[in-house]
């Protein structure tokens, strides 16, 4: 099949909107999905100093490129990466890479085993499986992002990460209750999500086709259900229903609307 706004040949085929794309559409369908995010979220805002959660995987290369070509002419916002160290020597590698060859200021933290222990026993089993990565993540870099006066957090979520938050929340009967950054931090620091509407396996193939340079391949995902029964779920749903993880991701943001509104 052509692409279905040029003719030319086709990239993907994305089964939710039924569309059948080429590399160039691909790409600005992809940055228009995130840009549509932050607009309408209003996370872009003068005057703030912006970080980016850095793994030098992926998904976070990709939001590191996005975040940048969307303020990296600015002058009225600046932008750092932070990373937390690890035992990934291709993943630091990548994220020292791509820093350096976007001019970014990088700062890298160190792994503190004690923290991550609390933090896992905090978390407890309620918000056990989906999110849990990624708020363990927040609540590692929200005290630092604060100590370098950093406004906003961005956090590669994806659309599954908050597919699978709004199942589980519904699942375990706490739908309305905030997930990830503790109190004493919620209030200095701004979580954004650009990629909360785009699938993982389209920002995988972004970073293939546009970051080769420092693409690095992701670890295939457990097929052990048991260990990640939400995702199971989800995953079997998508293959029959393609837009059942939007489905889901609606209602989180019409659930997180009345919060707001009752909180």
């Amino acid at each position: 099949m052509g692409c279905s706004k040029c003719g030319r040949p086709e990239l993907i085929f994305q089964e939710y909107s039924g569309l059948h794309l080429c590399r160039q559409h691909f790409r600005e369908d992809l940055l228009h999905k995130a840009k549509k995010t932050v607009r309408k979220n209003q996370w872009l805002v003068p005057g703030k100093r912006y970080a980016v959660a850095l793994s030098g995987g992926p998904v976070s290369c990709a939001l590191l490129d996005f975040m940048h070509s969307l303020v990296g002419d600015r002058k009225d916002i600046s932008l750092v990466a932070i990373t937390i160290k690890n035992d990934d020597t291709d993943g630091m590698a990548t994220a020292r890479e791509i820093t350096e060859e976007s001019g970014i200021p990088w700062y890298v933290i160190p792994e503190d085993a004690t923290i991550i222990s609390t933090q896992l026993q905090r978390a407890g089993t309620t918000n056990r499986f989906p999110f849990l990565a990624h708020a363990l993540t927040e609540e590692r870099l929200a005290p630092v992002a604060v100590q370098l006066k950093i406004d906003s957090l961005s956090i590669g979520y994806t659309l599954e990460d908050h597919a699978g938050w709004a199942l589980w929340k519904a699942i375990s009967g706490d739908i309305t209750q905030k997930s990830g950054l503790p109190e004493n931090c919620r209030n200095h620091v701004r979580i954004i999500r650009p990629f909360m509407h785009i699938p993982w396996q389209e920002l995988e193939l972004y970073s293939r086709l546009f970051l080769n340079d420092y693409y690095k391949k992701a670890q295939a995902e457990s097929d052990n259900c048991m260990d990640d029964p939400v995702n199971c779920i989800l995953a079997q749903f998508y293959r029959r229903h393609p837009g059942v993880p939007y489905a889901l991701v609606n209602i989180g943001e019409q659930v997180k609307k009345f919060r707001d509104q009752v909180s």
